[in-house]
C-alpha cells in the first residue's frame, strides 16, 4: 500500500485490501457504507483517491446554516 501523495488513485489491490471485497460490487457498498466518495469505472470497479479516503464526506466539516436576525428585538 503506497500512498505517496492525497491526490494519487487508490489501486485496486488497494481497495481489495481496504473493504476486504474482491468483487466490485461489494467494494462500493463498503466505501458507500463508509462514506467516501468515488465513481464506478466503466469496468464496474470503484476509482478514488486517498483524499477521498482519508476525508470521507460524512466526515468533513458542514458550514453553518446562515441565520436569520432576529428582527423582533429591533422593536
Amino acid at each position: 500500500m503506497e500512498m505517496n501523495n492525497e491526490s494519487n488513485i487508490i489501486s485496486d489491490s488497494d481497495i481489495t485490501m481496504i473493504t476486504g471485497y474482491e468483487m466490485p460490487r461489494k467494494q462500493c457498498e463498503a466505501l458507500e457504507k463508509a462514506g467516501v466518495w468515488f465513481i464506478v469505472r466503466r469496468d464496474g470497479r470503484p476509482c478514488t483517491t486517498w483524499t477521498h479516503f482519508n476525508y470521507p464526506l460524512r466526515h468533513r466539516a458542514v458550514p453553518p446554516a446562515a441565520s436569520e436576525p432576529d428582527w423582533g428585538a429591533m422593536e
